[in-house]
Order: structure tokens, then sequence, then C-alpha cells
């Protein structure tokens, strides 16, 4: 006989499309924005308008399903698991992201029958990622088989969570104990991306080791469990029993191992079930109007697949630079043509970067068993070095380079031209898979910046400036968005790779004090280079870090002031490339609230003399 759970998947698959078509469109818009339960909790006309898109599309085919939205239980609507065919929509998962155009925003929907999950669909559709999963038949992306990884070592790890305000004392600080125990265990990293959905799929694909939430809700959770347990995924509840769909709690992990070491690590607070009523933890359903301007638009992303291995591939790619390169400087606008060069070097070395990412990664440490370093690495800062060199190879140009320096070379600016060059902003991301990788290319004459070019290979974004000339992403001007208001914003910042009791101390200290104020959201995508692109194309307003180097801030630093932004030393006053200290926001008021919370600690200037052994 038919099958009549594909049809319905099949079908759903088209009215996905359709819902990311129509939140796309949206994005190009100014956005009404609405809260329900909190100032953080939003809610917006798109949300709403998509959910009765995806409701009225099935109801049509299939009137005597039933369905939870999370638009329809905002406003009231039950929401019960029977064991009829029920549909589990979340219309836009990742509604912050959205009002943001931070880059994870999905549609998501699972589809239940006896209250097991038949299939689930994620549609992370600012990517342009469509992730399917049927029971029993495997899960995949754009149509491509995806598996876990099957890492086991939970140090090897990459783990994704959510920091989220909550107006109980006691939940919020236990959320950020979680946190902390995590990353100290230590873990290569933790990750904050704003889509629970997406989350999961990044884990299903590999990208990601394990996810853990308490707080989300079924709708958050149906489509991507369906994804992660079809791609060899173990999903289970928080307490390391079995997975309770209606409970709002999950770990997801590429392995037993690591989802077993996840539970012990974390200590549970109470959350209100999705099938009960519990005034504990409701939700208010009652909507007020806040409106918020639009910000700047990201565009889909996608991956180029090349046929030839890395090696080979960084050859040809280095002789076709050198055929191009620039052999004089004798010009009107000399610092123009080293710009255009730049960007063509960049494009270069992302292409090795992603080649490289489909093949064994070998890692070996650097200052601790999380600062990772690769092959590729050294690879790409020989290609970029390299091929700048040969084109402006009269002996008065520059060069610091992240693994030139890691092997001893001294780290000088002087008045020279000056090439500062991170070859693979973002290691840990490309170890894992982690789609926010960057190459990251700066120029200096007299100690100050003239251009900076990142280029984020995975994402397929070129992101450009030039002093005095504005800023770009693939050629499209780009702004720091407008927000003046710290509650309607959404921040960035990284944990780093030192795990000292003091540093992580002050780290998490400084986050809960910024997720109180409150602020829309907090994030982190692991590369400190697109962390600045972020903020110069309004997806967020402030990235801030203590222990970072010049090579992974200094191309964004003109990228940011091009497009209208202002970098500042975290205590307030002057930028100092050297000091390892950075605050870029899109405007003062922004920069100085958020000042007001840093708990600086001490780190060593890039500068500082070499001691020796």
């Amino acid at each position: 006989m038919s099958d009549p759970w594909q049809e319905c998947m099949n079908h759903c698959v088209e009215v996905t499309k359709k819902a990311g078509k129509m939140i796309r469109e949206a994005l190009t818009e100014d956005i009404a924005v609405m809260q329900k339960s909190s100032p953080v909790d939003l809610v917006t006309e798109t949300d709403q308008r998509v959910e009765r898109l995806i409701i009225a599309s099935i109801k049509e085919k299939y009137p005597a399903h039933s369905f939870i939205g999370e638009e329809s239980v905002a406003a009231g609507a039950p929401s019960v698991l029977t064991d009829d065919p029920t549909w589990i929509i979340d219309p836009i998962d990742g509604t912050t992201n959205f009002v943001h155009r931070f880059p994870f925003v999905s549609v998501s929907i699972g589809f239940t029958v006896k209250k097991e999950i038949e299939f689930g669909i994620v549609y992370s559709c600012i990517e342009d990622k469509m992730y399917t999963a049927r029971k029993g038949k495997g899960a995949f992306c754009n149509g491509d088989p995806i598996k876990v990884s099957g890492q086991e070592d939970i140090s090897q790890s990459l783990v994704l969570t959510e920091m989220n305000f909550h107006k109980d004392p006691e939940r919020f600080k236990t959320m950020l104990a979680n946190v902390r125990s995590i990353l100290t265990i230590p873990v290569h990293g933790v990750r904050s991306p704003g889509s629970a959905a997406v989350n999961m799929c990044l884990v299903a694909c590999g990208s990601a080791d394990a996810y853990y939430h308490m707080g989300i809700h079924c709708w958050d959770m149906a489509g991507g469990a369906a994804v992660v347990t079809e791609a060899g995924g173990v999903i289970m509840d928080i307490s390391g029993g079995p997975f309770d769909l209606m409970s709002r709690r999950l770990i997801i992990a590429s392995s037993r191992a690591i989802a077993e070491r996840i539970a012990k690590e974390i200590t549970e607070f109470h959350v209100g079930r999705d099938d009960t009523d519990d005034e504990s933890d409701m939700e208010a359903h009652s909507h007020t109007t806040n409106t918020m301007e639009s910000h700047s638009l990201f565009s889909p992303p996608w991956l180029n697949h090349l046929g030839a291995s890395s090696d080979s591939l960084s050859i040809c790619l280095h002789k076709a630079l050198l055929s191009k390169a620039p052999r004089t400087l004798e010009m009107e606008d000399p610092w123009q043509n080293a710009y255009d060069f730049a960007v063509q070097v960049a494009r270069a070395a992302g292409a090795v970067i992603r080649k490289a990412g489909e093949e064994e990664i070998k890692v070996q440490t650097k200052s601790s068993t999380v600062d990772l370093v690769t092959k590729t690495d050294e690879r790409v800062e020989k290609i970029i070095i390299g091929s700048l060199k040969e084109g402006f190879g009269d002996g008065t140009h520059c060069f610091i380079g992240e693994e030139s320096v890691s092997k001893g070379e001294p780290v000088i600016l002087t008045d020279k031209p000056t090439w500062i060059i991170d070859p693979v902003d973002g290691t840990t991301n490309f170890v894992h898979g982690f789609p926010f990788v960057a190459v990251s290319i700066a120029f200096a004459v007299n100690k100050e910046l003239e251009f900076g070019v990142v280029y984020s290979c995975l994402e397929d974004k070129m992101y450009k400036a030039r002093k005095g000339k504005g800023a770009f992403c693939d050629d499209e001007q780009i702004q720091v968005s407008d927000v003046k208001d710290i509650h309607k914003s959404i921040i960035i910042s990284e944990h780093g790779t030192d795990r000292s009791i003091e540093k992580v101390t002050k780290i998490f200290s400084t986050m809960q004090k910024i997720l109180c104020i409150p602020v829309h959201g907090l994030r982190g995508s692991g590369t400190a280079a697109t962390n600045m692109c972020l903020v110069a194309s309004g997806a967020v307003e402030a990235f801030f870090e203590i222990g970072i180097h010049l090579w992974d801030i200094a191309a964004g630093v003109v990228i940011v002031r091009e497009a209208g932004g202002l970098v500042l030393d975290v205590d307030g006053g002057p930028f100092d490339l050297m000091s390892r200290r950075m605050m870029s926001a899109n405007n003062n008021v922004i920069a100085q609230r958020i000042i007001k919370e840093i708990e600086i600690f001490p780190v060593e200037r890039d500068d500082a003399p070499v001691q020796k052994k």
C-alpha cells in the first residue's frame, strides 16, 4: 500500500519552501516587533503570517489532522499531543535573530502519529539549507545524507547552548553556571547561534557535537529531533532519562558518552511542561506592540564544491594569483592596487580552506588544549604571504601572520607598509565544520590601518573596506544598525581559549551583567573577524573581547569604522591594536553601556618583548 506519511512529508517540504520565501521577503522590510512573556521573548507579524500560511496549506489537504503551532498557543490554543496525526510548527525559530538579521533563522515542522515523531523538516532559510528526516530512512541536508560526528571525547567537542535572561534569579544563575561547567571541562568551545532547530541540525550534520537546553518548547524541538535521530545522534532528557517532547528539556549529542557527560555536569532547574498549565512558568499570551526599524539584510550563503585535492588546489591558486600579481606600486593610488589584490588572495585562500574541510583534519594545540591549529592554517598563511611577497616584493613591505608569530617571529608594527594576516580565523570552527570561518587580511601604513578584507569562506561572503571609502559585503555597501536602546540589542562575545579560573570568572560575571540589563540576546560565533563583520552589517549591535590578537581584529576594525561604527578599548579609552582588548559597536551609546558592565582582566600585549627561556 502507499505510504501516507511520506505524502505528508513531501507536501510539508513544499509548504516549508513557501514559508522560507515569505521570511526572506520580510527581511527586506521594516519589522514590527511585539513581546510575549518578557522583553526578550519576541514575536513579529511575520511569525503569525507564516504560521497561518503553513496551517492553512496543510489543513486544506489534511483537514482531519491536528496542529500545535507556537503562535496559536501564544494566542490561547491548547498544546496537547494526542494519538492523532499532529503537525508541530515553529514558523520562525530564532525570531530574535530574524529581527536583527542574524544569519540563523529557520522554519521547523515535526509530524507525529500516536505521539511518535514520523518526520521532521527544518529549513534554515537565510542559509538556504533544507534539513529533512523520515523515521527509519535517514537524515538529509539539501538532499545529501548527513550524519553526526561520532565524537565520544567531551574534551574534543564543540557544544551548543543558549544564554538568555530569565526573571527567576536562581534559574538564571543556574543556567550560567551550567555553561561555565561545560566550558571548563574543558571543551573545544561553546557556541550560541540563537535557534534551537538550527542547533539541532548543526549537531546532526557533524558541525557540533552536542546541544542542550532547558526551557524550550515542543515546536522548537520536534523537527530537529527527527533530523538528529535519523543522523545517528543521541537524544535524551536533561536528567539522562528518556526524551519527552513535551518536557521542554533535552540533550542531543553525537554519542551517548558525550550526552551522559553533559547530563552529569549540569544542574537542573524547573520548567513547566508544554502540556500542562504550570503557573510557575506560564508564558503571557498578550502581545504589546514595540516597533523596531529595519537592520541590514543577510543574503543566503552557500558552499562551493571543488574537485581537486587541497594540496594541488593551493598550488594552482598560488600560481594563478602570481600571474595576476601587480609588479609595481608606481601608480597614483598604490594602496588601491594592494586592496584589490588582497581581495583576490583572500578568495583564493578561502577556496583552499573549503576544500581542506572535506578531508581529514589533523589538529595540534598551541597555548592550551583548546587553542587549536592545523596544517591548513599554516599552508594558507604560506599561500597568502607568498602571493603578497611576489606582488609587492621590493622589500618595503612587512608581514605579521598568526602562524609565523606562533613559531617565534616578532610582532612589530612599524611605519612600513605592513600586512596583518589571520589565515583561518575560527580554527576550532574549521575543525568541527561550524559555519563561521574567515580569512582576515589587513594593511597598515605608518601604523594606521588603510584597508581590511574578511572572507567568510563557508558562507561565501566577502567583506571589505578601504579607509574613507565605505564598507561592503559582496560589493553591496553595508552599515551598522541604528539601534540606540541597549534593551533592543544583540551582543556578541567569546569565551576565549584561556580556561584559568580568574579569567573565566570575570568573563561569566560580565556576561551575566549584560544579560541582566536585559538585552535581546547574547551570541557567540567563534570567530572575531566575522563577529566584527556582523556588527558592521547590522546583524548585532556590539562585539567585545579581551585576549584576542591583532590578526583577529585588524581587518574588522576598518570594516566596522567604514560601516559607521566605532572601535574602542574595553575601558572606553582609545583603541590600541596591540592591546588585545577591543570593543566594537554601532554607536557610542551602546558601547558605553556595555563597557560599564565589563570586568577587565590582564592580558599580555601582542608587542610585549618575548621572554627568553
